[in-house]
Parts: structure tokens; sequence; C-alpha cells
């Protein structure tokens, strides 16, 4: 379930991605605007990219997200 939802988010990003793309040629006519945009949009790509990948290793590692553990704290540790 985990995987279908990496890649379902994936899909969304990289339609999105390819959307955009798509409109920046149709609007920049000039080549350096448009390789500009292009580049921000695809580092913007991947760095969403990677992050999902990254999420989607954590948890399938076992990594979970505990927020109770920062609203109350831990006796273990000091403050």
């Amino acid at each position: 379930m985990l995987t279908l939802r990496f890649l379902w988010s994936w899909t969304k990003i990289t339609t999105l991605t390819l959307l955009a793309l798509v409109i920046e040629h149709a609007v920049l006519t000039g080549f350096w605007g448009f390789a500009l945009a292009v580049t921000i949009t695809a580092v913007v790509w991947l760095a969403v990219t990677v992050g999902l990948y990254r999420e989607w290793r954590a948890h399938g590692t076992g990594y979970r997200h505990e927020v109770s553990e920062w609203v109350t704290p831990r006796p273990d540790r000091r403050l």
C-alpha cells in the first residue's frame, strides 16, 4: 500500500511538472528564459522526488512519526 501511495504521489508531481513545462514552452518565447524556467522546474521536481523517495524508504524500514513524543516529554531525556 505504501508503494502505491508513493507511486501515485510521484505520478501527480511528474504530471504537474510536465504540465508546467508545456505552459512554460507556450508562454516563454526566448531560449534563455525558457532554459532558466526549465532548469528551475527540473530542480524543484528533483528535490520533491528525492524527498518523496527518502520518506518512502524511511517508512519502508519501519520509521514512524511520533508526534506524541514532542507533546509529552520522555522521562529518559533531560531538558
